[in-house]
């Protein structure tokens, strides 16, 4: 458990961390960069958003499960609360592991063309580490994608059981919707803390104006 949260909270930080990296490049990327440093930054918002989004996701998958499998009565089952939550993950995994792989995917390369260019010590850490990223999630991803594939169709299918009775029908939707909301939700924290990055940045434009404005100043 402790590992487990120590990985998530690393995972917050890494996604603070490419929020901050993308908005301080972000002015001068969208004015001067080519379309694969705009792929880049869009990739970094990505991987941000999805990073931010395990963690409501996790919020609300529990909550929602331990919630439904409590009182006095309860409306499912701690077996099937806990297929729930698998079928909630899977859909949540299903949603954001082909944007994932893409984004890692320019992330990675461009990490090998500035370990190629620079070939000092922390562009080849960097390099390497993206390098196993990529790969375990696209292992992670061969290995769970038809799983979790089945899970999102067996919670599709008991959320359009017009048979669940009691009302279960519209709650499989309801927590289908949590799943949405949580990525949602995510993407929101990455764009917010881009805009506030790139808003307490000046670009190479503005450090120019505010270069002249001050030898305009001195001459006089």
């Amino acid at each position: 458990m402790f590992l487990f949260f120590l990985v998530l909270v690393l995972n917050v930080v890494i996604s603070v961390w490419n929020c901050y990296a993308v908005g301080i490049a972000w002015k001068d990327t969208m004015a001067f960069g080519g379309w694969f440093n705009k792929t880049l930054l869009w990739s970094g918002v990505i991987q941000s958003g999805v990073g931010f989004s395990m963690p409501i996701m996790l919020i609300l998958g529990f909550g929602a499960s331990f919630f439904l499998s409590s009182g006095e009565n309860p409306m499912f089952t701690l077996e099937e609360a806990d297929q729930i939550l698998q079928g909630m993950f899977s859909l949540w995994y299903v949603l954001v592991i082909f944007p994932v792989l893409g984004s890692g995917l320019a992330i990675w390369a461009h990490s090998l063309r500035e370990a190629y260019r620079r070939r000092d010590f922390g562009s080849i850490a960097v390099a390497g580490y993206n390098s196993f990223a990529q790969i375990h999630n696209m292992v992670s991803a061969a290995n769970n994608l038809g799983g979790a594939f089945g899970n999102v169709g067996e919670l599709f299918g008991k959320a359009l059981d017009s048979k669940g009775g009691k009302g279960k029908d519209k709650l499989f939707i309801l927590l289908i919707i949590l799943v949405i909301v949580a990525i949602i939700a995510g993407f929101m924290i990455a764009f917010a803390l881009v805009r506030h990055y790139a808003s307490n940045t000046d670009s190479r434009i503005e450090e120019y104006g505010d270069q002249i404005e001050r030898q305009r100043y001195a001459n006089r």
